[in-house]
């Protein structure tokens, strides 16, 4: 029987492959993304990361970790595994979360030295009135996000999982940035070492292998195991609002997710 998870993978394959499988995702994998139009492309992925951050902050805002200390003799490690209850899940998904964030720190400090060394500029324009970059400079796939990000907040009916639309939300994106990545690099050359491509080879030299890496995949399956076992947990009878309630998310986060690869020549 599919988990959880893997149900909201198969449950829409033509969104999957437009959210993982682009003209964009192609160029970038054949070399022939301009510096420009990656630096673009990294620009908006820096204001996603901020906005990441933000819905961070609300899921620990809203996020119910036990009151009362279990009477069981268990060690540090056993929250990550233990997906039994409701109170383990919690805890399990908060340390996912403060994971996230020291790994989101670290994937921006990479976007900006990896930017200067190969010379990718990474601004948006900025309304010098507000001194933000405007809506209207934004991807739509960015527009989309901040809204997801923004929005984010506890189930508001009286069912299980309060946090489920907000797990499936990180899941969701940090699924398909794994599976986005690791589409395009199944389709570059691997004769080329990069050192012709238009962008300097900032991709394939760099970005590909940290975003395709055995620690990041690693890291995605970890949240899809505390969301997989939560769900378990309530019972036969809980299942399908679960799914209902999770799959909502899902497909937001696919239109996302295709809306955030830019547009390039001949798609």
């Amino acid at each position: 029987m599919s988990s959880f998870t893997q149900t909201l993978i198969a449950s829409d394959p033509a969104g999957h492959q437009r959210a993982t499988q682009s003209p964009f995702l192609q160029r970038a994998a054949a070399g022939t993304l301009s510096k420009a139009l990656l630096g673009r492309w990294l620009a908006n992925d820096r204001l996603y990361i901020h906005g990441y951050i933000r819905a961070a902050g609300r899921l620990l805002s809203f996020l119910r970790l036990p009151e009362a200390v279990s009477h069981e003799d268990r060690n540090d490690n056993d929250n990550d595994n233990d997906d039994d209850d409701d109170d383990d899940a919690a805890e399990a998904l908060l340390a996912w979360v403060v994971d996230a964030l020291v790994n989101i720190q670290r994937e921006s400090r990479f976007f900006l030295s990896t930017a200067a060394q190969y010379g990718l500029d990474v601004n948006l324009p900025i309304d010098a009135t507000t001194g933000r970059v405007p809506a209207a400079a934004k991807l739509d796939g960015l527009r989309r996000f901040e809204a997801l990000f923004d929005g984010l907040q506890s189930s508001t009916d009286e069912g299980p999982l309060p946090w489920l639309e907000a797990a499936v939300l990180f899941y969701a994106t940090e699924r398909c940035y794994l599976d986005a990545w690791t589409w395009a690099a199944s389709q570059m050359d691997g004769a080329k070492d990069g050192a012709e491509d238009e962008d300097g080879g900032a991709v394939r030299r760099a970005f590909i292998d940290n975003w395709t890496s055995a620690e990041f995949a690693a890291f995605v399956e970890r949240l899809a195991a505390v969301i997989d076992g939560a769900v378990r947990a309530q019972g036969e009878d809980a299942q399908e609002a679960l799914r209902r309630r999770g799959m909502v998310m899902w497909r937001a986060v696919l239109e996302a997710e295709a809306a955030f690869w830019p547009a390039v020549d001949g798609s």
